[in-house]
């Protein structure tokens, strides 16, 4: 499974400190942790970045490549940003993410392909959330389909079925589930999926948080998970990925697995 980092966020205070004072080693470090704990990209959340969010994603894509050899997902609704980002980006970025909404689309679309880069799509519209897995289908076949008609390979295009916490809308998380299943069924070849999987664990207190995602992860998997947005440095997680591979048989069996 595909391991995005999620720890460097505007929502976090030492992150948003960080960009504020032009702090790259804070970042660097942020990134080099999660890289060594087995990350196989680095999201940059900026959120919104109406100020200045060309040049801050542009300023973090290159202070995080001058010491990491991964590859970032550009996270942000300010497309200039994320277009500075790609420009300056080495190697395979993706963008994280789009609507379904045909304004989004025929905008990132483009973007993802002009700088064969992978894309993420939200199954949701500006409505909000869908309310049930036939109309995350629904949401899902636009995609798809603009995925189709601007010549973005499957294997590039990301569905996110929308996990909410469990805590606040319990019968969401069975539809998201059912979600990650079915979309692997809307073309040939399908497209690749994925999650943000702490969204899940939201509003519980931080004893369940742990046992919640690593759980709920194992269920992804078994349905068709290709890719999820965690927090890396989570052992209870790695240890869950590690240990789902080798009850696949993905890897061979060691009693150092862990290690």
């Amino acid at each position: 499974m595909l391991v995005i980092g999620e720890n460097i966020s505007v929502i976090s205070q030492k992150v948003s400190q960080a960009i504020k004072d032009r702090d790259k080693k804070v970042l660097q470090e942020m990134a080099k942790q999660q890289s060594d704990a087995g990350a196989d990209y680095i999201d940059v959340n900026i959120g919104p970045a109406t100020k200045n969010g060309p040049d801050i994603m542009k300023w973090i894509v290159t202070s995080i490549q001058e010491v990491v050899d991964k590859p970032l997902a550009l996270d942000t609704k300010n497309v200039d940003a994320i277009k500075a980002g790609l420009e300056v980006h080495e190697g395979k970025a993706m963008i994280n993410s789009t609507l379904g909404e045909r304004s989004q689309l025929e905008v990132l679309m483009p973007l993802a392909r002009e700088y064969n880069a992978c894309i993420v799509g939200l199954a949701m519209t500006e409505k909000g959330v869908p309310r049930d897995t036939a109309e995350r289908c629904e949401v899902a076949m636009n995609i798809i389909a603009a995925a189709q008609e601007f010549d973005i390979p499957m294997d590039d295009l990301y569905l996110d079925p929308l996990t909410l916490p469990v805590a606040v809308a319990q019968p969401q998380v069975f539809e998201a589930l059912e979600g990650i299943k079915l979309f692997k069924q809307l073309a040939e070849p399908s497209p690749r999926t994925i999650v943000g999987l702490s969204n899940l664990s939201q509003s519980s207190p931080p004893h369940l948080k742990s046992i919640l995602n690593s759980t709920f992860l194992i269920m992804l998997l078994m349905n068709g998970l290709d890719a999820a947005i965690i927090n890396p440095l989570d052992k209870s997680l790695t240890d869950t990925l590690k240990t789902f591979d080798i009850l696949q048989n993905n890897v061979l069996y060691a009693h150092s697995y862990l290690d």
